[in-house]
């Protein structure tokens, strides 16, 4: 074989060699525009930076359908908050039928703040307002989002039965509906892409505030168990915060499947502990609320990844001495 041909074949081989020890791992999320995707997106970006994997986002419909996807192993990682996950884990509520204990934990991200939006100029002044008026509901491919307006209207001392409610399957198409008036109000994580999408076609919006007496977090709590208040300020990544407003917070976890490697599973811990600057400069409600000191806390329910327990045994942060709703 002729020497220039030899080099040729050599360094394609070594090219293919190099792609096929690069491991590529998934990352499900929700549709982009919603904080699932945010976050699954800065994270991939970070890993895949840090580590060397290759790390790609796969959108589903919903968590409904990423975090099945997760356990079956049809994605490595994925996000879930904290009551999905015991819902999971033990095939009852929005997973009833479906034991998902394929699930371990590999980090807390940061508290998903939640709210309901009106234009910024509606009369709607707070929740208790939304009598009569045209509300989302059932989301069908986001099954905790139903239970989290349903508490949210508890939380006002209302029900469905008090308002005009427009069935959706999720949170994005809540929030299109609203923009093209056929409501008058849509639920969203605080910090999405698609609140200020919506905000510039409507004219701004504004957050609605829950009551975070100790009564009415009662009620909330009969439907959303994990969930505590939280008042967040002015900021431009509080995109519709117009004003301090307390708004619904409960944890927003990173998930990952039993059968992932002990390796992978440490890389990224790893990686995620050291890269809250990278992930602010992608996504800066990740950024802003993720804490490195708080990755590993004592939650409620699921196990942690012992691969992920390697890294927080190494930087003294287990057994966690942070209790859940601790900030």
């Amino acid at each position: 074989m002729h020497v220039k041909s030899l080099i040729t074949v050599l360094v394609i081989t070594a090219l293919l060699a190099s792609t096929a020890a690069a491991e590529t791992i998934g990352i499900g999320t929700t549709g982009p525009g919603s904080v699932t995707h945010s976050t699954g997106s800065a994270i991939a970006k970070l890993v895949t930076q840090e580590t060397g994997l290759q790390v790609r986002v796969q959108p589903h419909g919903g968590n409904n359908v990423a975090v099945p996807a997760a356990n079956a192993g049809e994605v490595e990682f994925a996000s879930s908050n904290v009551y999905e996950l015991k819902d999971g884990l033990a095939g009852t509520g929005i997973y009833k039928g479906q034991v998902l204990d394929n699930l371990r934990i590999v980090s807390v991200l940061m508290p998903l703040r939640v709210c309901f939006f009106v234009k910024e100029d509606s009369p709607i002044k707070s929740l208790k307002d939304f009598k009569g008026k045209r509300i989302p509901g059932v989301f069908k491919t986001q099954k905790v989002v139903g239970l989290l307006t349903t508490g949210m209207l508890a939380n006002a001392g209302l029900t469905y039965d008090d308002v005009k409610m427009i069935p959706v399957p999720n949170v994005l198409r809540g929030a299109d509906d609203f923009a093209q008036g056929k409501s008058d109000a849509f639920f969203f994580a605080v910090g999405s892409g698609k609140i200020r999408e919506v905000g510039a076609k409507v004219g701004g919006v504004r957050a609605l505030p829950i009551d975070s007496s100790p009564e009415a977090m009662a009620r909330f709590r009969e439907h959303m168990p994990v969930v505590y208040p939280l008042e967040l300020k002015p900021s431009k990544p509080n995109y519709g915060i117009l004003s301090p407003t307390n708004v619904a917070a409960f944890d927003l976890l990173f998930i990952t499947n039993k059968n992932v490697s002990e390796d992978v599973v440490y890389k990224v811990t790893k990686a995620l502990h050291g890269g809250k600057k990278v992930m602010f400069a992608s996504f800066k409600p990740l950024g802003a609320y993720f804490s490195p000191q708080q990755m590993a806390k004592d939650l409620p329910y699921g196990e942690y990844h012992p691969g992920a327990i390697k890294f927080y045994k190494e930087t003294g942060m287990w057994p966690p001495k942070i209790k859940y709703m601790e900030q």
